[in-house]
């Protein structure tokens, strides 16, 4: 298997530089991680890269390096005296195995619209409800059924569980 050579970016221009890159018949990798980040009050799920400014590049045939370091986006390579940095493709491997990975994984809501659930704290304790939907990640909209009338309420996940 070939090493692949490693590239350093200009701020933030990662996904500029990859697709230059592209467009040039070079295959690079950049390596993302989804986390969770509050944004005004809201909890989004935000993808960036795992090593900022850094850039995976498979070398080819014809790899001509003034046409790389020229690209849109690129920097330079990175170098350690004057030998360009090499890392094993075994590597590059198991970091896009793991990102395939983690993108499979999407975040569910505890709850499925119909599901019976129970209330553990509040005014509402020990009362049995029936969830409608996800308002957010960490909320949820319950129908509740409270002397003779129907209820909506907006609950917290953490004060739910469900009841089968």
């Amino acid at each position: 298997m070939d090493n692949w050579y490693l590239l350093y970016s200009k701020p933030r221009e990662e996904s500029r530089a990859q697709q230059q890159l592209a467009n040039q018949g070079f295959e690079s990798f950049v390596p993302q991680i989804t986390l969770k980040k509050i944004q005004a009050g809201k909890t989004v799920l935000k993808t960036e890269p795992l090593f900022p400014r850094y850039i995976f590049l498979k070398p080819n045939s014809g790899l001509n390096l003034s046409v790389v370091r020229s690209t849109r986006g690129v920097a330079g390579f990175v170098k350690f005296g004057q030998a360009l940095a090499q890392v094993p493709a075994s590597l590059v491997h198991s970091l896009l195995t793991q990102q395939i990975q983690q993108q499979a994984k999407l975040p569910e809501h505890p709850f499925k619209a119909g599901d019976k659930v129970e209330i553990l704290s509040g005014p509402f304790a020990h009362l049995n409800a029936v969830f409608q939907q996800a308002e957010g990640e960490s909320r949820s909209l319950i129908l509740l059924s409270f002397l003779g009338q129907q209820l909506q309420l907006s609950m917290d996940n953490s004060n739910l569980v469900a009841n089968h």
